[in-house]
């Protein structure tokens, strides 16, 4: 009967997920990131190729290589760009499935359960769950990977430290910048190593494990790894209280329902041995600032996904404690009657979440549409209809018989080139401005395809012609050019 109801449980958060994941989130048109990870690197001929075109952070390596062979299994059971979506929806059960079985025990089956709902059902994670992005894989190697560390520290054995290397390995390989959740998993496995883990050589193998792990993967492209930091650098938020506020807002959102008794706990203990526990665990909450504030540029609040898993966990241990001090302190405390309590609390707050003017206000507070990486970004919103424009364009016979395409870089280009490819432009020229360069002339028949809010007399003077406009949308317009 108790392991009936741990399966019961586990498969409620799956449930829960796959239900808010089916709309919206899952499916959706592919933005700019997303189609040029897919045109430029995971349709690569071969895992060699992918890791050694390793020239700009979009190729995410080893998630691009997972893609590259999750496409391989594409039947046609559904359309192309929702079965891309399923790999992270993949990972992203893993996740919570894996989080809960390692940990019930530790929090209890309630505690996590709400918490995990609670994580599972907030727009940051619904948003990565669906995303054609590495942040996802990141954070589910993070999680396998402090399993394996909590592990070797309590057992010394040399196949958890297997696990604990290989799986640092995939972490790293996904992102560079993942190394910050592996100081995560350092931060909160270190106290088993003892009261006096200087001396525990266990410690020090912890620490070392993430830096062999990074070396190994990332020394055989290393100059390719310093060209796309130099990139990310230059890509990155120039504005350090809007990254610090978009960074730490999320987490205050998701897990605002729970943090109050959360906090509450550490009011209460006075234990041996719990201030080293507690204050090495809750360092986590701290790591984002060492990229904000210590690197020449913040990096994009999407960069710290991974770090979410154990937020969700500190969360839970706090939650923990607060129940048990209830339960000593109330001897008619109903812990049952909590639990549901905090259920109904958090899943009512996960639907007030989900209302649109509550997204946007979150939005707004986390950098606006070009900018927030969780809750409304451009690219969740109506407005962003690549697919419509691509079906629409290749409906007009002007369209169909004009030599190329001609996009500004505002108007999402890669999404546009994979959606026109997919409804059958066939071999036509696409051009673009971009890091490569200007386009110094057009076609002598094109179509042009500006942002809806642009404006077309620049191109016009830059590109003398006949200009016609043939249609337009919520998000962009269409003309047709011509000599």
């Amino acid at each position: 009967m108790f392991r009936n109801k741990k399966i019961l449980i586990s498969g409620a958060l799956l449930v829960t997920l796959v239900f808010f994941v089916s709309g919206t989130y899952l499916v959706r048109p592919l933005w700019f990131d997303e189609a040029l990870t897919i045109q430029n690197f995971a349709l690569l001929p071969s895992v060699k190729s992918i890791y050694f075109n390793y020239t700009i952070p979009n190729n995410q390596l080893l998630y691009t290589i997972m893609l590259h062979f999750w496409l391989k299994l594409y039947s046609g059971v559904c359309a192309i760009d929702d079965w891309m979506r399923l790999l992270s929806l993949l990972l992203a059960g893993v996740t919570l499935l894996y989080t809960f079985r390692r940990f019930r025990v530790t929090y209890g089956s309630g505690v996590l359960a709400v918490v995990l709902i609670s994580f599972c059902c907030a727009p940051p994670f619904l948003l990565h769950a669906t995303a054609l992005r590495g942040y996802m894989a990141g954070a589910c190697f993070s999680v396998l990977t402090l399993g394996a560390a909590l592990d070797y520290v309590a057992l010394g054995q040399k196949r958890a430290w297997i696990r604990y290397f290989f799986f640092s390995l995939c972490a790293v390989a996904v992102l560079p910048s993942d190394m910050l959740a592996l100081g995560a998993v350092i931060l909160y496995a270190f106290p088993g190593c003892g009261k006096n883990f200087w001396k525990n050589k266990r410690f020090y193998l912890l620490c070392l494990t993430p830096f062999m792990a990074f070396a190994l993967f990332y020394l055989p492209i290393f100059n390719q790894l310093l060209t796309v930091a130099k990139v990310g650098s230059n890509e990155s938020w120039k504005d350090l209280p809007g990254v610090l506020q978009a960074v730490y807002l999320p987490q205050l959102f998701t897990f605002a329902m729970l943090l109050l008794p959360a906090s509450a706990a550490l009011l209460f203990f006075r234990r041996a041995g719990f201030n080293m526990r507690r204050t090495s665990r809750a360092g986590i909450w701290l790591l984002p600032l060492i990229p904000i504030l210590l690197f020449p540029a913040p990096p994009f609040p999407r960069v710290f996904f991974p770090l979410f898993p154990f937020f969700a966990l500190l969360t839970a241990a706090g939650v923990r404690d607060f129940t048990a001090v209830f339960c000593r302190l109330r001897r008619r405390f109903n812990r049952k009657s909590w639990i549901i309590g905090l259920v109904i609390l958090s899943l009512s707050w996960c639907c007030i979440q989900q209302h649109q003017h509550i997204i946007s206000a979150f939005s707004g507070r986390c950098g606006g549409a070009g900018r927030d990486d969780f809750y409304s970004p451009y690219y969740l919103r109506p407005s962003h209809l690549p697919d419509a424009t691509a079906r629409m364009a290749l409906a007009n016979d002007t369209v169909r018989n004009s030599e190329g395409f001609y996009f500004t870089f505002n108007a999402d280009p890669w999404p546009l080139m994979f959606y026109l490819r997919l409804n059958g432009s066939g071999d036509k020229l696409f051009l673009f401005d971009g890091p490569r360069g200007m386009v110094n002339e057009l076609p002598s028949a094109c179509t042009v395809i500006l942002k809806a809010d642009e404006s077309q007399t620049a191109l016009a003077k830059r590109f003398p012609g006949k200009w016609k406009k043939l249609f337009s949308n919520v998000n962009h317009q269409v003309w047709s050019y011509s000599l």
